[in-house]
């Protein structure tokens, strides 16, 4: 029998652009944790205005055994606008020892993609990848018995001699998977800020694009929640909360669409009046996934192109064509589902012609609601793009990826390019670019969208790119 001990949970997260999110991974452990026996406390720090209070208040009332913290991002993402928050978690972990004598552990997707680098900046001797629910109880009942954490699955461990590092072992069953703590989530504070109920239907993903992490996240191989269970929680979720507004997290979310499809069909079964918004991407993406969507409460789909020339879409790994783009087009138009669109401009040899044939292509394939065109792809370990950037010279061997890198074209590097990509986005009004995003009046208007839940709060863009942009 495992002796209780005493937990924290915090989830570091404080970003609310474009919207809050809810940390989902982090009350996934507080019920992995609690379902092990152990005494545990969360703390969510996103609408936290004196966070080293709030962290004092708790060290205090709990006197925990083990802090862990949830980190969710390294950065923004955004080559033109970068904003980092690991520097963040440092003031958070100062705190934590100024306050308690708590052993402290990270973990969560930011971890997983830079494990090395951020536990040794954050000064911890532990760092857990990939998932959690498993191995953070495991480590915690392998100290409690004074016995090894060597082979602890997903745990690297700092030695005097350096790092041991422990390959994540992916859970098979996810039905077995307590439910998440959603009780412990303030949704109308979410909500307020634009934020949804975040719903996971499965773990995974088969696509191979070059620079994504979701298969170090969850690897490559999909493992699926029963479509039941995925919609008892949804119902529990309403009937319990009132909150009837979700995102599906997957990495995509119709991928394979008989999942999607048996989700969506129980839901319209159960006759579950929801509003609901997923990423997803072309593949297999007909009418009848449209019509099916639309019936089960869809408000929006944001579709995860990243490029759309066919010279492109091989280069990137994307794993779908030009004409499975133009079908997703035609079945969303169709149905009158609001969608946006997700560009992603920069990678290899891609060259100005791109920009503006991409720009053509998506015009005759017809009208999206938005499209967000971004630049500059986010370079992390064991992706390709990682390969490509240290054999072109962009990075070498000991380049700390902790802070952002990103790999740009050879073709596109010249002064201008941030101001022909706004150029290019100023020929269509449902076009923006990262110029626009950090604008008070883009903030503001998101903070408008987000208090009178206007879903999605990119379904009008077009009259913000026709007027406000060009009065500039």
């Amino acid at each position: 029998m495992v002796t209780e001990m005493k937990v924290l949970l915090i989830s570091t997260n404080f970003e609310k652009s474009p919207f809050a999110v809810a940390p989902l991974g982090a009350v996934c452990m507080v019920s992995a944790l609690k379902n092990a026996g152990h005494e545990v406390e969360f703390l969510d720090l996103c609408f936290s205005r004196y966070k080293p209070y709030h962290i004092q208040g708790k060290l205090k009332k709990l006197k925990p055994d083990i802090v862990g913290l949830s980190i969710r991002n390294l950065d923004n993402c955004a080559f033109i606008t970068p904003k980092s928050y690991f520097q963040n978690d440092k003031k958070i972990v100062a705190s934590i020892r100024q306050n308690s004598d708590a052993m402290i552990v990270i973990g969560g997707s930011g971890v997983t993609v830079s494990p090395k680098e951020l536990a040794e900046y954050l000064d911890v001797d532990y760092a857990f990848v990939s998932e959690g629910e498993k191995s953070l109880p495991a480590f915690m009942e392998a100290l409690d018995k004074k016995a090894s954490v060597d082979r602890i699955s997903g745990l690297w461990i700092k030695k005097e001699t350096g790092w041991k590092c422990n390959p994540p072992e992916f859970i098979d069953n996810l039905d077995d998977l307590s439910t998440p703590a959603y009780h412990q989530i303030n949704f109308r504070k979410y909500f307020s800020h634009g934020g949804f109920v975040a719903i996971q239907t499965k773990r995974g993903c088969p696509f191979k694009c070059i620079y994504c992490t979701y298969g170090i996240l969850e690897g490559g191989r999909l493992r699926f929640r029963s479509p039941g269970v995925c919609v008892d929680e949804m119902e529990k979720i309403v009937k319990d909360t009132g909150a009837s507004d979700f995102f599906f997290t997957d990495g995509v979310f119709n991928w394979p669409p008989h999942h999607a499809l048996a989700i969506c069909r129980e839901i319209i079964r159960r006759k579950l009046k929801i509003r609901w918004i997923a990423y997803c991407n072309p593949s297999g993406f007909d009418e009848e996934m449209a019509n099916t969507f639309k019936a089960s409460g869809c408000a929006g789909v944001e579709l995860g192109l990243d490029v759309v020339t066919e010279k492109m879409l091989t280069a990137m790994g994307k794993g779908f064509s030009q004409n499975d783009i133009r079908i997703a087009y035609q079945s969303l138009l169709k149905s009158k589902i609001p969608f946006a669109v997700f560009l992603l401009f920069g990678g290899p040899d891609e060259n100005y012609k791109d920009w503006a044939e991409t720009q053509k292509r998506l015009n005759d394939f017809g009208k999206a609601n938005a499209v967000f065109a971004s630049l500059g792809v986010r370079i992390y370990k064991d992706t390709p793009i990682y390969d490509l950037a240290l054999s072109e010279g962009i990075i070498a061997k000991d380049t700390n990826l902790l802070t952002p890198c990103y790999y740009l074209s050879p073709q596109l590097q010249n002064k201008d390019i941030v101001h022909r990509l706004d150029t290019l986005a100023r020929h269509e009004p449902t076009w923006s670019s990262p110029l626009d995003w950090d604008k008070l009046s883009v903030r503001i208007i998101q903070k408008i969208m987000g208090r009178f839940r206007k879903i999605p709060s990119w379904e009008n863009i077009e009259g913000y790119g026709a007027h406000m942009r060009r009065q500039e």
